[in-house]
């Protein structure tokens, strides 16, 4: 028997619908103790659970305790209002990526990408950059019209903006792992800030930023083209490159660029056609010739005597 699901008063569910049961864990700066349970217990309340159960309590060390706790929320949601911002792209899959770029693509596109600041994790923009990919999507190096460069990590501001100018690059990838007190928002903000007067960079150029806290949402705020999170794959971003930098550069879809094309030609035609009718351009809608002035044919007034 399917669940009558309200969409409207979204609850978190349990052992059962609409019951509201939630789990949550956290750690205490007190060491374990019966006075550190009930502790637990209260905060959780404060925060507004009700019948609050105290799962586990364990030892983290002198003056240090965690615990995980379920409760029952009162709240709900409305789920039919909520709306996030998404890469809206069309995703497609290596071999397709392959020939829809050889159909479309004169020269390759110059990708750099790196992690930026003092973040020294450089296994998020391996798995995008580096040929072999990862979960069996392969990454952008393997790509024939991709020039990819990874520069990897600890790149400063300014070393990938001059990077970025030297190597003629469509298209910057940033990775930002390190997202303790903000230092991602705060790093991607400082280049923004810098590209943003670069005068020797394309206003083309496409800024893409990824990370496990990063959404399109963040990306778009921060002034970025496009944000990718946990689980995206090579093919995701390569999808994303190939059309952004073919609409900035009015490049159209071949079976697009036909259609377009033929609704040309017709009208051209429909044109010639018109010219030669005789049709002047204020009177093809009605499909008439427009009245002669004088010669054979012109009515003389009524009562009037032909000359000669």
């Amino acid at each position: 028997m399917m669940l009558k699901v309200n969409k409207k008063k979204l609850k978190a569910y349990g052992d059962r619908l609409d019951d509201g049961v939630v789990q949550l864990s956290f750690t205490l700066p007190i060491s374990a103790s019966p006075e550190a349970k009930e502790a637990a217990k209260r905060y959780v309340e404060r925060l507004g659970l009700e019948k609050v159960s105290v799962a586990t309590m364990e030892s983290m060390g002198e003056g240090f305790s965690y615990f995980v706790i379920y409760g029952n929320a009162r709240h709900t949601i409305d789920f039919t209002k909520i709306r996030v911002p998404k890469v809206e792209h069309e995703f497609m899959e290596y071999g397709e990526i392959e020939e829809y770029m050889k159909s479309h693509l004169e020269k390759p596109i110059v990708v750099i990408g790196a992690t930026i600041g003092a973040d020294a994790h450089t296994v998020g923009i391996d798995a995008i950059m580096n040929m072999k990919g990862f979960a069996g999507d392969y990454g952008l190096e393997r790509y024939h019209l991709f020039n990819a460069i990874n520069l990897r990590s600890q790149i400063t501001q300014e070393q990938l903006i001059e990077r970025a100018v030297e190597l003629k690059a469509d298209v910057i990838l940033i990775s930002q792992v390190v997202t303790q007190r903000d230092a991602h928002v705060k790093n991607l903000k400082a280049f923004k800030k810098l590209i943003k007067d670069e005068k020797r960079l394309p206003k083309n150029i496409i800024l893409i930023i990824g990370g496990p806290r990063i959404d399109h949402r963040l990306a778009l705020k921060l002034g970025f083209d496009a944000g990718f999170g946990t689980g995206t794959k090579p093919s995701h971003v390569a999808s994303f490159i190939v059309r952004e930098y073919m609409k900035r550069y009015g490049i159209k879809e071949k079976a697009q660029a036909k259609v377009e094309d033929k609704a040309k030609a017709e009208g051209e035609k429909k044109q010639e056609g018109a010219k030669k009718r005789g049709l002047h351009p204020e009177h093809r809608r009605h499909g008439k010739r427009p009245r002669r002035r004088g010669g054979r044919g012109r009515r003389r007034p009524q009562g009037s005597k032909k000359v000669g």
